[in-house]
């Protein structure tokens, strides 16, 4: 069913690289979106925190969409651990209460969340019904996304959208990539053989408009239905900037970097094939469906 004209939907962290995406999307599917978020330019200000005059701008809206989060490609000190795993469930908990408090609650309620609640999985194929794994991203993917569906509200539709590598110039780990690839540093990471799940940015804007048009709930594998091996990505991201083969960076290699403030091996290391099952039942279809194409374009 297509929305009322300025159908009102509220997007927490909206300013953000996602956030503009999705925005741009649900404009052109005829809604409205207004942003939530600590920046000037949001339209409703908040600390992400606490509760404020800015829950009244939640009321009547057709949807309400989280994307709030610390970058997880900080180093993971306990300082910055804490600020992961916080400000996810803080903002997602305060969000919870505010719906509590409305007269005219929206009916979805749609959250950003990732594959890395699976863990390091190896080859195994990763529906929604798998269960999580281990590791600080399964903890903190688990956290976040039961701040969501433990909150009491029972009339609004709940949907965990798991985001996997979002393909993107303009945010994510892929521009950090794609900058050491031309700088001929675009090896394979480790043996190159975990599997990396991902989404083109403008598909997953789609995704999230799709879930709130579709009668989705519950954690949805928001991800390609071809996940590829690291070395296979590294070799297309290789070929879209004209770099020759580099030699792997290994194990040990990727972690002596992280104690000088790389990211943690963890997020290219583990192998995670998730599969988006419940987007492939409900009909979406990707524009990019092919890893080369997709790195093509935000190169």
């Amino acid at each position: 069913m297509p929305p009322e004209i300025g159908s009102k939907v509220v997007i927490a962290g909206g300013t953000g690289f996602l956030g503009k995406a999705i925005s741009a999307e649900l404009r052109a599917a005829g809604y409205a979106p207004v942003t939530l978020g600590r920046s000037a330019s949001s339209d409703l200000k908040w600390d992400a925190k606490n509760l404020g005059p800015w829950v009244a701008g939640l009321e009547g809206s057709a949807a309400l969409i989280n994307l709030v989060g610390e970058s997880i490609s900080l180093p993971w000190t306990p300082e910055n651990r804490k600020r992961i795993l916080d400000s996810r469930v803080d903002s997602t908990s305060v969000l919870g209460s505010a719906l509590a408090q409305l007269e005219n609650v929206p009916p979805v309620w749609l959250n950003a969340s990732g594959v890395g609640v699976y863990g390091d999985r190896g080859d195994e194929m990763l529906t929604e019904d798998a269960e999580p794994g281990k590791g600080f991203l399964a903890e903190v993917v688990s956290l976040w996304e039961a701040a969501m569906f433990s909150a009491p509200l029972p009339i609004v539709r709940r949907a965990a959208l798991r985001l996997g590598v979002v393909i993107g110039k303009d945010g994510g780990a892929f521009p950090t990539l794609a900058k050491l690839t031309r700088s001929f540093l675009g090896g394979a990471q480790g043996d190159g053989q975990q599997w990396f799940s991902w989404v083109e940015v403008s598909d997953a804007a789609r995704m999230f408009v799709h879930a709130l048009r579709e009668p989705l709930e519950g954690p949805i594998n928001a991800v390609t239905a071809k996940p590829v091996r690291n070395a296979e990505f590294m070799q297309e991201l290789r070929a879209a900037v004209g770099r020759p083969w580099s030699p792997p960076a290994p194990k040990f290699g990727l972690q002596l970097a992280s104690m000088f403030g790389a990211p943690d091996p963890e997020l290219v290391l583990d192998s995670v094939r998730a599969m988006p099952e419940k987007l492939n039942q409900s009909g979406f279809v990707p524009k990019f469906s092919e890893v080369g194409g997709a790195i093509r374009a935000h190169v």
